[in-house]
């Protein structure tokens, strides 16, 4: 049986502070920020389910992997449901999603998702990753806009895929996919204007 959860104890105000920290993340990729107004509706985690609470509302198309509830005691249905009551969200077809909420560990073909056209390249997907860490993993090299001097980063155990597009996007600029790796209540976003190499 669904049941309803608690969203954030002042939507309002607990939207905003949420915000200004998830654009804090943007203009800095690769710099660190903690979302903490939320315990996140499982099986998403902190850091993603006050995102989408932030930032969607009953006008974003929404995809969910199944994948995220391979070790969960709650299935994807769950968090749909209760954010569909939240913010009035609705499912969609990964390839039609405003933003898509991934597994870190799986195969992907992210050529699908969409990157925006040369008219309107924001309207793209944006990505957001559930990973176990963002201290392990191959060390990746930043350099781009937002970022002073080049910046080393770890992101985890992720797959091939994403790997591989995060150091060759398949997408030329300004079409392409941003990037938010979350863990726990952790947030990194990595913007297509990134330039991603391995140490």
């Amino acid at each position: 049986m669904q049941t309803i959860e608690a969203g954030f104890p002042n939507s309002v105000h607990n939207a905003q502070q949420c915000f200004r920290q998830i654009l804090k993340a943007l203009s800095e990729p690769g710099s660190q920020v903690t979302l903490e107004h939320h315990l996140g509706f499982a099986p998403l985690n902190a850091a993603a389910s006050q995102v989408i609470m932030s930032l969607c509302d009953q006008q974003t198309a929404l995809y969910l992997s199944a994948a995220l509830a391979k070790n969960a005691e709650q299935p994807i249905e769950q968090a749909l449901h209760n954010l569909a009551f939240h913010n009035g969200l609705s499912p969609a077809p990964i390839n039609q999603a405003d933003f898509v909420v991934v597994d870190a560990q799986e195969e992907l073909d992210l050529s699908q998702l969409k990157a925006g056209t040369d008219s309107s390249p924001e309207q793209s997907a944006t990505v957001l990753i559930q990973t176990n860490s963002l201290r392990t993993g191959p060390v990746f090299q930043l350099s781009g806009p937002g970022i002073k001097h080049k910046l080393d980063l770890q992101l985890g155990d992720l797959s091939t895929n994403i790997v591989d597009y995060l150091l060759k996007p398949s997408h030329r600029f300004p079409l392409g996919l941003d990037f938010m790796f979350c863990h726990q209540q952790s947030l990194v976003a990595i913007s297509r204007t990134t330039k991603l190499e391995l140490r």
